[in-house]
C-alpha cells in the first residue's frame, strides 16, 4: 500500500524570505476568515503603519509572520502526518494567492518531527528562539506532548490547533493550547453510543485496538468511561507503532470476543487489524479513530475487510458533499496537484487549522506578537469552516475545537465515502 505523502517540506529544506515555491506561504482575507476577522482588516489598520512595525523575537516582520509547524514528516506517523501538514499548507497558499493578513504573508516553517519526543523538544527550542514563530501548530505526536506539556504551558508560544490531544497539554484549559481535531472524548461517546444503538446491545463489550502510545492510553480510558456509561465494559490490546504482524492482538480478540472493537493508531494499524480479522474469519464490527479515514486505507482492506469498518469524524472529507468549504477545498486540491490525498481526512484537518490560525492572526491587527495572540484568542473566536466540520466555537473556558461528529463508511462500487446521518443526528451521544 502507499499511502505515504510528503509534500510538504521541513524548515531546513525552505527558505526563510516569502517565496513563490508555495512553502512561504501567504494569508488573506478572501477565504474562511470569519466577518470578524474582515471588519480588523477594513477598520483602518494603514498599510504605512503596518509596514514599520516589527517584533523579531516573535517572528513578526515587516512583509511576513513566521508560523511553525510540528509534525512527523519521514517516521512511522508520516503516512498520516504529512497529509496533515499538506491541508494546511494548501490553505495557507489559497489565501496567499488573495493577499495576506494585514498586508503580511505567512512564511510556514515545518519541523520534521520523526515521530521522537526528543526531536520534538529540539524542534520547540529552535522555533521559540532560534527562529521564532509566532505561534505553532500540529503537535502529531501525544508522547511528545506529554514529555513538552511543562514547557509549552510555562511558554509564551501558543499552539494553534493541536493535531492530537493529551490531558497534560489540554488539562486544565491553558491560554497557550488550543484543539484542532476531533477529541477523543467525544469520539468515544459517539462511536460507543452509536454501535451500542445499532446492534440492540443492553451492555456493550468493546476492546479497543491500540498503538503503544500515551493518546491511546487515554483513549482507552474515555472508551472505557462511554461503555460504563451504557452498562458496559471495554478492554484494550496494544501493539508497536511500526508493528507488521498482529496475529497475537487478533487472537487476544477472539479470546475477548467484544461486540465492537474500536481502533487507535496510524493507518497500518487499521489496515492489519481489519486484514487479520478477515483471515480469521471475523467480522466484529469495528470503528477507527478520525485519523485513519482515507481511500487509501479502505483501499488497502479491501471489499470485504472494509465492509465492517467505519470511522467517526468531526471532518467531512473531500468531495463527500457540496458545502462551500468543501467545494473550496476539493478545486484548491486539485489546482496544487494534491487531488489524490484531498478525500484523506488529515488534508480536511489541516486545512481546517489552516482556518483556525487564519483567524487567530487576523484578530491581532497591524502589529501582531505572541501576547497579543494568546491574550486575543483567550477572549474567545469561532471559526466557520463552511461545512467542512460544524461551527468550531472556542470559549475562555473551552479550547477543545470540533466536538460535533458523524459515522462515515466507504462505497467500494462508487469509490466514495458513505456518511451514515448528520452531525445533528449524533449529538445526544455526546454528554
Amino acid at each position: 500500500m502507499k499511502v505515504k505523502q510528503n509534500t510538504i517540506a521541513p524548515a531546513s529544506m525552505q527558505s526563510r524570505p516569502v517565496s513563490k515555491s508555495g512553502y512561504s506561504l501567504g494569508l488573506g482575507l478572501g477565504m474562511g476568515v470569519t466577518k470578524f476577522s474582515v471588519a480588523l482588516a477594513l477598520a483602518g489598520f494603514s498599510m504605512g503603519a503596518m509596514a514599520q512595525f516589527e517584533a523579531p523575537a516573535d517572528g513578526v516582520y515587516k512583509d511576513r509572520i513566521d508560523w511553525g509547524v510540528m509534525m512527523d514528516m519521514s517516521g512511522p506517523a508520516s503516512a498520516s502526518q504529512s497529509i496533515w501538514a499538506t491541508g494546511f499548507q494548501a490553505y495557507m497558499r489559497k489565501l496567499n494567492e488573495t493577499g495576506g493578513v494585514n498586508g503580511r504573508k505567512i512564511n510556514v516553517l515545518a519541523e520534521d518531527s520523526r515521530f521522537n519526543p526528543a526531536q520534538d523538544k529540539i524542534n520547540y527550542e529552535k522555533l521559540a528562539g532560534q527562529t521564532p514563530v509566532l505561534g505553532i501548530s500540529g503537535m502529531g505526536s501525544s508522547s511528545s506532548q506529554v514529555s513538552l506539556a511543562p514547557t509549552i504551558r510555562a511558554g509564551k508560544i501558543p499552539i494553534v490547533g493541536t493535531y492530537t490531544s493529551t490531558k497534560p497539554l489540554s488539562e486544565p484549559v491553558s491560554a497557550l493550547v488550543y484543539g484542532g481535531f476531533c477529541g477523543y472524548t467525544q469520539m468515544a461517546q459517539t462511536g460507543v453510543g452509536y454501535y451500542t444503538e445499532q446492534l440492540k446491545l443492553k451492555a456493550p463489550k468493546v476492546m479497543v485496538v491500540s498503538i503503544e502510545s500515551a493518546g491511546g492510553t487515554e483513549y482507552a480510558q474515555m472508551v472505557a468511561a462511554a461503555a460504563a456509561k451504557l452498562g458496559g465494559t471495554s478492554t484494550m490490546v496494544t501493539m508497536k507503532v511500526t508493528a507488521a504482524d498482529v496475529t497475537p492482538q487478533v487472537l487476544e480478540i477472539i479470546a475477548q470476543k467484544p461486540d465492537f472493537i474500536t481502533i487507535y493508531g496510524v493507518p497500518n494499524t487499521a489496515i492489519l487489524t481489519m486484514k487479520a480479522m478477515q483471515q480469521y474469519g471475523l467480522k466484529i464490527p469495528a470503528f477507527g479513530i478520525s485519523y485513519l479515514l482515507s481511500p487509501q486505507i479502505y483501499a488497502a482492506m479491501g471489499p470485504e475487510a472494509g465492509a465492517n469498518y467505519n470511522v467517526v469524524s468531526c471532518f467531512t472529507p473531500g468531495g463527500t458533499d457540496q458545502a462551500p468549504g468543501n467545494r473550496e477545498m476539493v478545486a484548491a486540491a486539485d489546482k496544487f496537484n494534491h487531488g489524490a490525498i484531498k478525500e484523506d481526512i488529515n488534508y480536511v484537518a489541516g486545512w481546517a487549522v489552516g482556518q483556525m490560525a487564519a483567524e487567530a492572526i487576523a484578530r491581532t491587527g497591524a502589529e501582531p506578537t505572541r501576547a497579543k495572540l494568546v491574550e486575543s484568542m483567550n477572549k474567545g473566536f469561532s471559526v466557520d469552516t463552511k461545512g467542512l466540520t460544524a461551527p468550531i466555537t472556542f470559549t475562555p473556558d473551552n479550547h477543545t475545537g470540533p466536538v460535533a461528529f458523524r459515522m462515515l463508511g466507504y462505497d467500494f462500487g462508487a469509490k466514495k465515502y458513505k456518511p451514515y446521518g448528520d452531525f445533528s443526528d449524533y449529538t445526544k451521544y455526546v454528554k
